[in-house]
This record gives structure tokens, C-alpha cells and sequence, in this order.
């Protein structure tokens, strides 16, 4: 009785693991991180999907990811934006906004 008893406990305890490990799996972790001038990672669960809008609230791209990829925003005109991760279920898992700003130096060079 003791054996059958110790075997239903390890087994119930074995599924407590494998159900751990499996939550796990669905809570990996989401993120927008910048990596540079005007570069952002993003960082999601295979099948997420990116969406980027302007200040209007414009959708101007949006982009399935398998698990992580490089968004280079060179290419937008001076504003602000939201970057929006949905999972596939169109659920927000995070958000960043950013403002991208051209920055005009002028010099003054004295000449004799």
C-alpha cells in the first residue's frame, strides 16, 4: 500500500513539474527595447504580431514575428509613434511609445 501510495505521489508531483514548465512557456517574456538611433527590438511569443501607429493613431505597419526582430525607423518623418506587440488573440502584451525628433547643429567658423 506504502509503494502505490509513494508511486501516486511522485506521479501527482511529476505533473506538477511538466504543468510548471509548460506555463512557463506561454508567459515568456515580451519586450521593446532600443538598440541604437532609431532601432528597436522586439522581443514576443511566435505568432505576435507588431503593430506601429502615428500620433493621429494611424496604423502605418504592422508585422507577424516569430520570437524576435529588428525594426530600423530611419524611414519615418520627424513625430510621435506607438509600437504595439498584440498577442494572437489581438490582446495588448506591451507598448512603447517614441518621438523622433531631427536635430539641425549649426556652427559658427570664424574666418580671417
Amino acid at each position: 500500500m506504502k509503494k502505490y501510495t509513494f508511486a501516486a505521489l511522485l506521479f501527482a508531483a511529476s505533473l506538477f513539474v511538466v504543468s510548471a514548465a509548460n506555463g512557463a512557456e506561454l508567459t515568456l517574456p515580451v519586450n521593446i527595447e532600443s538598440v541604437g538611433k532609431l532601432k528597436y527590438k522586439v522581443s514576443a511569443k511566435a505568432g505576435a504580431t507588431v503593430v506601429i501607429y502615428d500620433e493621429e493613431n494611424n496604423e502605418i505597419h504592422k508585422e507577424g514575428i516569430a520570437s524576435q526582430k529588428l525594426f530600423n525607423l530611419a524611414g519615418l518623418s520627424d513625430g510621435n509613434y506607438r509600437m504595439v506587440v498584440l498577442d494572437d488573440h489581438k490582446n495588448v502584451l506591451t507598448s512603447k511609445s517614441f518621438t523622433i525628433k531631427t536635430e539641425v547643429k549649426r556652427d559658427i567658423v570664424a574666418m580671417n
